[in-house]
């Protein structure tokens, strides 16, 4: 793991001047290639300039809260050869060693399959921060799509982040024709 989950998240405050309208109906028609990650963003989120991402990072959204930290969610990934059960071993270590409360709350059904459900709670100088982590392990990569917000502010995105998380979808490696 290449930096903690805390340190995407918090990247989404130095991204707010490279933010740009998504519009949710046309972001499923974005990408169609084969072997595709994707999920289906908050209608009126604003989308983080790529090009400012962390490498492993390949899309974020920023939503408008209440507060000076702004929700957001952000698709990651990683190469890793070992078990997904493994993979959650080094996530809980990561977050505990970070001062971070992690759960492990079970398996969620994506778009893309079963994968893991898990919460970590990680005090900031905005105030204590609430992410949500759906982590899929598929041929040799991890996908990990975290939805975070101010703990306080996290009960009302619930059904939103949970839609966005249950939405994660990766094409097939070939066109059907």
């Amino acid at each position: 793991m290449q930096l903690g989950f805390l340190a995407i998240v918090f990247s989404a405050l130095s991204l707010l001047s490279t933010l740009q309208a998504v519009d949710v109906y046309d972001f499923e028609q974005i990408s169609t290639s084969p072997g595709a990650v994707l999920f289906v963003p908050p209608k009126n989120w604003q989308i983080a300039d790529g090009k400012e991402l962390p490498d492993h990072v390949q899309f974020m959204v920023v939503g408008k809260g209440k507060y000076n930290f702004p929700p957001s969610i952000n698709l990651s990934t990683e190469e890793y050869a070992g078990t997904l059960k493994d993979y959650l071993a080094i996530v809980k270590e990561i977050n505990s060693s970070q001062g971070s409360e992690w759960k492990n709350l079970g398996m969620i059904k994506t778009e893309a399959g079963n994968a893991s459900l898990s919460q970590a709670d990680a005090m900031t100088e905005w105030g204590q921060v609430r992410m949500m982590h759906v982590i899929l392990l598929r041929d040799g990569m991890i996908y990990i799509l975290t939805a975070a917000a101010l703990k306080k502010e996290f009960p009302s995105l619930y059904q939103t982040f949970f839609k966005s998380l249950k939405s994660l979808k990766i094409n097939s490696k070939t066109h059907n024709t």
